[in-house]
């Protein structure tokens, strides 16, 4: 655990297993530096929804580092609508693909000519794992951040069929999308966003089962209307 920033960062024992996806691909101390960049990436990627939570007056914002990525939690106040909880969901995918895209620059501008390999690597793995995991989390598939921002977008809108309609697209882009990880060979990603699509149908059905709240005012501070997910956002 540390402060970033004033926010506290937790980093669970099995983030570790982001080593294990670099056997194969890296050996040696490469496999760190991939480690390394992919820490980087997924606590910028976080730290963009906590301090634009933290922005919109969100409480108790603290992010968790785990497995394959992680999640930010925060309280929100009555003044904190579906608009700046979009914003607040848009905000970890838009800081990666900023930081991903400065990368490539530097690179193609020819500023990160002669750096040693492993600072190659380390680059490499950071711009995959910030630009490309940030696009992908853009999908609409709950509880991928692209899931939320569809929910809140609708919100705005369609405030009572906003979750409702939600599901279904976050279903139907995770059937999309696993059929087009088979077709293209990518069975592990297909496994993957299997396990996250019906990570979102469960948040959803226990939402739907839920009782109704007292018919009583809401308190200052309430925790965000979703529970944190069990897979990176």
């Amino acid at each position: 655990k540390f402060p970033l920033f004033g926010v506290p960062v937790s980093v669970h024992f099995s983030f570790l297993l982001v080593a294990v996806f670099g056997l194969g691909v890296y050996r040696g101390w490469e496999i760190a530096a991939w480690t390394g960049a992919v820490f980087v990436a997924v606590l910028l990627h976080e730290s963009g929804h906590a301090f634009t939570a933290k922005a919109f007056g969100g409480t108790s914002v603290s992010i968790t580092l785990f497995a394959l990525g992680g999640f930010t939690s925060w309280g929100v106040t009555r003044d904190m609508g579906p608009g700046r909880r979009f914003l607040i969901s848009a905000a970890g995918s838009a800081v990666g693909i900023a930081a991903g895209l400065a990368v490539i620059g530097f690179g193609r501008s020819g500023a990160l000519d002669g750096i040693p390999d492993l600072a190659i690597v380390f680059l490499d793995s950071f711009v995959w794992a910030g630009l490309v995991w940030g696009v992908l989390n853009w999908v609409p598939i709950l509880p991928l951040d692209g899931g939320h921002m569809l929910q809140h977008g609708l919100e705005m809108f369609i405030p009572s069929k906003a979750a409702g309609i939600a599901r279904v697209v976050s279903i139907l882009a995770g059937v999309v999308a696993i059929a087009a990880a088979l077709y293209f060979g990518q069975t592990f990603l297909a496994i993957f966003v299997g396990l996250i699509t019906l990570m979102g149908l469960r948040s959803g059905s226990e939402e739907q089962s839920a009782p109704e709240p007292a018919a009583e005012p809401p308190p200052a501070d309430v925790r965000p209307d979703e529970e944190p997910p069990a897979f990176p956002i």
